[in-house]
């Protein structure tokens, strides 16, 4: 949901690391954005692996509507404009699939296809969207593959979200280069942590998140 005059992707450049919950186990999802808006993260991603994902993001939209809230894992239109009419402010999924970038467009929704080979990075940019999510970044070589894929494509204006297996010690290098918005993790909301339902652990990860922003767009 935009706050007035800041858009969601403005907001994002706050947000050294998105937080990725995949699954929401025996947790509260109410006390989990709690936890994470009191560690200073103001920004949740859920993705929609699961049936309890979607009365979740329900939940929080209603209960935190100043959260950064998005759905992730999305392979469907009807996914892209349930999030859309969710009031939800933005979506992401794990490939490139051109009727979901069409359907974000349809309705004015914020959207991070995700990509990992130039060919498909060029499909992506020449489609015009310029929300990337580079997925799964580490597996494949880290910081070095995402400046080999990104360099040929310098004169484009993309807000890159590299995801995959990026742990806190990497965060810090990610947002130094140009074009990375944030950084996707789910090591802000282990399994353990969701687990055991230890929202305090939660929140500590969240403030040690916060300490690592200081790049420039």
């Amino acid at each position: 949901m935009q706050k007035e005059g800041v858009s969601p992707l403005d907001r994002l450049k706050g947000i050294p690391v998105l937080p990725i919950l995949n699954g929401i186990g025996p947790c509260d999802p109410l006390r989990i954005a709690e936890a994470l808006m009191e560690g200073g993260l103001g920004a949740l991603e859920i993705t929609l692996r699961e049936e309890e994902a979607h009365n979740a993001l329900c939940a929080i939209r209603k209960e935190f509507p100043g959260l950064l809230l998005g759905a992730g894992s999305l392979f469907e239109t009807e996914q892209v404009e349930w999030a859309a009419d969710q009031g939800l402010d933005f979506g992401v999924s794990p490939g490139w699939q051109p009727e979901l970038w069409e359907k974000a467009q349809e309705n004015d929704f914020i959207y991070f296809p995700g990509v990992l080979t130039p060919t498909e990075l060029s499909g992506v940019l020449g489609s015009g969207c310029r929300t990337v999510k580079i997925f799964p970044i580490e597996p494949v070589g880290g910081l070095a593959y995402f400046r080999s894929l990104t360099a040929p494509f310098q004169k484009f204006p993309v807000h890159y979200l590299p995801t995959g297996g990026v742990g806190e010690a990497q965060v810090s290098s990610y947002l130094a280069e140009k074009g990375v918005i944030s950084v996707g993790g789910s090591w802000i909301t282990p399994k353990d942590v969701i687990f055991n339902e230890d929202y305090p652990a939660m929140k500590r990860l969240a403030q040690r998140a916060m300490k690592l922003l200081h790049h420039d767009l």
